[in-house]
């Protein structure tokens, strides 16, 4: 993008997001403006007696200036205006602020005075009728009822008063200025277009027949190009104007760019480019144009082609919505482009395109977000890059955030009493000559009343004219300032200060527009602390906003001077320094209010918060004599490390100090209290973050006295005397302490210590060999340590001998006593232990023991991951494979490990071993997962299945898991190419096992396995073990549908017996099955005798079945029968022998709605 581009934008976009508002107060000419004399004005007495709701609707005698916008170049001062507050804005605020919401005073209504009182006074003195049009750029127009056009100056001073000689061209429909100013078109209710020239308000232009006879012009527009304009009627067409003058007399050529019969166009909108000289748009000429169900961009200059369409949705009774704005847009990466931006909207959705040119200078239209909103839209229009102004039918004006769809004011500006066009749109004055759709569509027009220009939107009423705009940031914040609303202020002013570009008029570099919001935020805080109310909330409000700017000194001054004689207050002041003291957001606080700090948290009893507190505090600030008195008292040890290293720079002293106390602690042999357990735990951390060189309980160590804090608190600890020692003191009494407090974690402190670099070197390390040979001395050869301690100790050893860097001597006693306590059989820390002896191992430091010693004490302490070491070094996969086995903890672990040995050693005599340990140990395997044991068994051991399930015999669930996942169940990524004999060969067994574990899965099986058996051969095996259904199902594989149901029938007949209804009715639906099949093999007759036999056994049962049963089922199998029998002998048998059922088995529902049987009402 070139330079001149990049400079034409920013400006430009500066003047997109920002407005520039300068009030003048300016008083009005009464008799200029025809303002009435106030024959009693009101006492002061009964104005401040007067009620919120009775509020005049002129708060302020304030002006708006309009901003540039990017549809001119010039800016329009309008003076006299009066800042307004409808009345049900105002109940809605007063509503709001009861409920605990607050406003954002995004929106400031000006009531154009000297505009509307001058309206008022032409339509009484010259008969000039109601307005009903208007548009704005450096001056404003407005268009009357009797054909009038009053101009405006940027200081609401009448310039011109225009008619037309034809004073039959009834209203005004239209108007527009040019992009300066200096020409306006008019379009009238009857078709005539005037173009007039403003610099001496001369008529220039009359247009009679440039557009479609008999119809009003519903719009006028200028483009770019001074001598071409478009216009659109109530015929639904649009025309371009082309300007032209030949020795000297000028004209008008038309061109339809639109045909009304192909849709009518509601409204247009040229891209405007006069302020953006450089962009690649520049030369091309958009225009988006909208029907009722569709709009479109097309592109009249320098060609004409269609660059967009696209539909609307269908309702034809609101008007579409056009907008255009230039937004800045964040590309791909972190490029930046400045693009218009389309938004078209009906009904209740907004939709966003981006025009842009590419890269080959064609025109590209991308689809931007669409937004739905919850209102039906009647007037749409930007504000500025991210806001959008919408007016919907029920005259709410909603500001809406472009970016995140937020919603950001709401204002009812239905007692302006906004002028519709209804009467254009419906061509009144041209005899009605529009469609129905237009007419009812056009009902609320208002393209022509509801103008924008740059950051604001003007309304036009029928005796008023208002301008709402978005209140710069600093009115903004005076705004809620002016009602007292602090808190909102002060999130909106820190809204600015962290994004600037949010804030509208603030201009500069990022650095002065954030100094400017914190001078803005610093005079809210402290006019909120004048007017506080509400200490409890408002405190810490103050103090949390004033850090937020950075600026501590308001919290220091003026809000400490307002709230310290106040005890209540001071302690809310107090305690809400907390939390900043604490995140490091307060550290530097004036000595004297660190001291009443101080006296305050220990009065209340706040000690541990205290404590907190004082270890993020600048040391300077610190009364040292109160702190340290206060913390010996009240055993604050945190703060007295704190003090002393950050305060003497001392290390050392407070290991002198606090030892001892629980030195004495140990000494007294009874249970510590938590306050010396504390104690204990805090003093290891303190030496092991010196040791580390890091601060304690925060911080650093400054970097030049790290080395020194390393050898000072090493050498203390290794002192053979404390610094107060008596006659009865042992000798090195820091370390004989702490091993005694806690011995593992102490040496944990030590183990970590040996970690830096200082312990690493030739002098380092014999630090590490003097510190273990005193520990040995006090531990090993002395009395008064448990076993435990000392077996720590020994673990301890291990590990540091098991270093590659440790160059440790220990004597050979010694080291057998170590070896002994890691492989001592004790459940007591085994996995401890474990580790340990796991590390020597590998560190090679037994060399001196057997490995079969060391394997067999490894294994009666079950060691199983020291014997799994020892097996891999000696290559005895299978035995290493039984130490998974009886690790417990590494049980589920063996599968991933025989996947890998056994890839690893295929094919040779290792990987024969590993599969026998796997056979021998399948229960185990088979227990711990079936899916991942099968799978090995198919990749390696199907060879061995007999041998396998032999293996398994009295576990039929093993078994049975075994065969099923094997050969008939597989996992949907098991490998599946199992010679299909072998599945053949085990089927029977399957069958066996499952009728053993789960009967009831029989059937399925067979039925889903059938090409696996012969159904003879599994006769005598389901007849061994009584499985009725399943014997009835291999009978019927072999067509023996008479030995079927011979079986079922037996089967039915013990259950009716039994009185089983359940299965009664179970079996029931079987043997039906059987019969209806056996159509395919036994005649009529044969299945007759098989349907007889089945009722015969319901006839013969006398107390099984209750009658109501007995019935149902009789019904179902006569059902059953349908067109499988002889419906007609079975009825007649059935009447034959139970006379008392025929009528209650014909109202069975399901038996009498058979088409089958319809015949049957015969025998009944």
């Amino acid at each position: 993008m070139s330079d001149d581009v990049r400079s034409s934008i920013n400006s430009s976009n500066e003047d997109i997001n920002t407005g520039t508002f300068n009030f003048e107060i300016e008083e009005l000419d009464d008799a200029e403006y025809q303002i009435p004399v106030v024959e009693n004005p009101p006492t002061l007495e009964s104005i401040l007696n007067e009620s919120e709701d009775n509020i005049s609707l002129n708060e302020d005698n304030d002006s708006v200036n309009w901003s540039q916008g990017i549809h001119s170049n010039s800016a329009l001062c309008i003076d006299g205006g009066s800042e307004t507050l409808s009345l049900a804005s105002q109940r809605s605020r007063n509503s709001s602020e009861k409920k605990g919401t607050t406003s954002t005073s995004f929106l400031r209504h000006v009531l154009l005075k000297g505009i509307s009182s001058q309206i008022t006074s032409a339509t009484e003195r010259v008969n000039a009728g109601t307005p009903t049009c208007m548009t704005v750029s450096s001056m404003v127009a407005i268009g009357t009822s009797h054909g009038y056009i009053l101009v405006f100056d940027n200081r609401q001073a009448l310039r011109w008063c225009l008619c037309s000689p034809d004073e039959d061209q009834g209203s005004v429909s239209s108007l527009c200025f040019n992009f300066d100013s200096t020409r306006l078109l008019v379009g009238f209710a009857r078709g005539h277009i005037l173009m007039f020239d403003l610099t001496n308000g001369k008529l220039i232009r009359t247009l009679t027949d440039v557009h479609t006879p008999a119809t009003a012009v519903l719009s006028v527009k200028f483009t770019d190009s001074s001598t071409l304009a478009l216009c659109s009627d109530s015929g639904g067409s649009v025309f371009e104007l082309n300007f032209k003058r030949t020795l000297g007399v000028r004209g008008c050529d038309s061109k339809c760019l639109f045909s009304g019969s192909r849709g009518e166009v509601c409204v247009i909108q040229p891209l405007l480019l006069n302020q953006f000289i450089s962009h690649p748009l520049q030369g091309i000429i958009l225009v988006a144009m909208a029907t009722l169900s569709k709009v479109i961009v097309i592109s009249i200059r320098p060609k004409m082609r269609v660059v967009l369409v696209r539909a609307l949705p269908p309702n034809s009774t609101v008007l579409p919505m056009l907008s255009w704005q230039f937004v800045v847009i964040q590309m791909g990466g972190s490029g930046k482009v400045v693009d218009p931006v389309l938004v078209y909207a009906k009904e209740n959705s907004i939709n966003f395109f981006q025009v842009s040119v590419d890269g080959d200078g064609k025109l590209r239209v991308t689809a931007l977000q669409k937004l739905v909103v919850n209102y039906t839209i009647l007037s749409l229009h930007w504000l500025n890059s991210w806001t959008l102004a919408v007016i919907d039918i029920s005259e709410r004006l909603h500001l809406l955030d472009v970016h995140t769809h937020e919603e950001l004011e709401n204002l009812d500006i239905s007692n302006i009493g906004l002028v519709y066009e209804s009467s254009h749109f419906k061509g009144i004055f041209t005899g009605g000559n529009v469609s129905k759709a237009m007419a009812l569509a056009g009902e609320k027009a208002c393209y022509n009343t509801v103008v924008s220009h740059g950051n604001q939107i003007l309304l036009l009423g029928a005796k008023s004219v208002h301008v709402m705009n978005i209140r710069p940031w600093t009115e903004r914040l005076n705004y809620l300032v002016k009602q007292k609303k602090y808190l909102t202020a002060l999130s909106l002013g820190l809204s600015f200060y962290e994004d600037p570009k949010a804030a509208v008029g603030l201009k500069g570099t990022r650095e002065k527009r954030i100094e400017a919001t914190k001078a803005k935020i610093i005079q809210i805080l402290e006019q909120f602390i004048d007017d506080m109310e509400n200490p409890v909330e408002d405190i810490p409000a103050c103090i949390q906003y004033a850090v937020s700017i950075r600026h501590l000194d308001i919290i220091f001054n003026k809000l400490w001077e307002s709230v310290y004689i106040d005890p209540v207050t001071k302690t809310i002041y107090l305690e809400s320094l907390e939390p900043f003291i604490l995140n490091d957001q307060i550290i530097c606080i004036p000595p004297a209010i660190l001291q009443q700090f101080v006296n305050c948290y220990e009065q209340t009893g706040k000690l541990q918060a205290l404590e907190a507190c004082i270890v993020h505090f600048d040391i300077g600030s610190l009364d040292i004599h109160q702190v340290v008195q206060i913390c010996w008292l009240h055993g604050l040890y945190d703060a007295i490390i704190y003090i002393h290293n950050k305060a003497l720079n001392d290390y050392i002293t407070p290991i002198h100090e606090l030892v001892p106390i629980l030195q004495k602690a140990i000494a007294e042999g009874q249970e510590m209290t938590a306050k010396q357990i504390e104690l204990g735990n805090k003093l290891l951390v303190y030496i092991s973050f010196c040791l580390a060189g890091r601060g304690y309980p925060i911080g650093e160590v400054p970097k030049d006295s790290v080395q020194s804090v390393k050898y000072e608190v090493f050498k203390c600890l290794t002192s053979v005397h404390s610094k107060n020692a008596d006659d009865n003191e042992l000798p090195y009494p820091f370390l004989r302490t702490f091993v005694h407090f806690d011995t593992r974690e102490f040496l944990n402190v030590v183990s970590l210590a040996f970690t830096e670099p200082e312990f690493t070197s030739e002098l380092g390390l014999r630090q590490r060999q003097r510190l273990i040979d005193l520990l040995l001395q006090i531990m090993v050869n002395s009395p008064g340590f448990s076993e435990n301690e000392i077996g720590a100790f020994f673990t301890f050893l291990a590990r540091q001998l098991s270093k590659s860097s440790s160059d440790l001597q220990v004597d050979k006693q010694l080291f057998q006593k170590v070896f002994e306590y890691l492989t001592s059989p004790s459940m007591t820390h085994r996995e401890e232990r474990q580790q340990a002896l796991l590390e020597l191992l590998r560190a090679d430091a037994l060399q001196d023991y057997s490995k079969e010693n060391v394997l067999n004490l490894a294994s009666n302490a079950k060691f199983f991951r020291v014997c799994e070491y020892i097996y891999e070094q000696s290559g005895e996969w299978d035995k290493v494979l039984l130490c998974y086995l009886q690790d417990p903890m590494r049980r589920p672990q063996v599968f991933s490990f025989l996947r890998n040995i056994l890839l690893l050693y295929k094919n040779s005599k290792d990987m024969e071993k590993i599969l026998d340990i796997i056979s021998s140990n399948i229960e185990d395997l088979l227990e711990l997962d079936v899916t991942n044991t099968c799978s090995i068994i198919s990749a390696y051991r199907m060879d061995k299945l007999d041998e396998l399930l032999e293996s398994l015999v009295g576990k039929e669930k093993l078994q049975l898991a075994l065969l099923s996942t094997l050969l008939y169940h597989k996992p949907s990524d098991a490998n599946s190419d199992n010679d299909p004999e072998i599945a053949c060969k085990y089927f029977s067994t399957f069958i066996e096992l499952i009728c053993k574990t789960d009967p009831d899965s029989v059937v399925d099986e067979l039925r889903n396995n059938c090409d696996l058996y012969e159904a003879k051969e599994l006769v005598p095996l389901v007849q061994r073990y009584d499985h009725k259904q399943a014997e009835a199902y291999l009978l019927e594989c072999e067509q023996n549908f008479k030995g079927a149901f011979q079986v079922l029938s037996d089967k039915l007949k013990e259950e009716l017996s039994r009185k089983n209804e359940a299965e009664v009715d179970g079996l029931v639906t079987e043997i039906i099955g059987i019969i209806q099949r056996s159509q395919i093999a036994y005649n009529e007759a044969q299945r007759q005798e098989l349907w007889l036999a089945l009722l015969d056994i319901f006839l013969a049962c006398q107390n099984s079945l209750s009658e109501k049963e007995k019935t149902r089922i009789i019904a179902k199998i006569l059902v059953g029968t349908a067109g499988n029998a002889n419906a007609s002998g079975i009825l007649e048998y059935l009447l034959n022998n139970r006379k008392d059922l025929k009528v209650t088995v014909w109202r069975n529902s399901e038996f009498s709605n058979s088409s089958h049987f319809t015949h049957g009402e015969t025998f009944l």
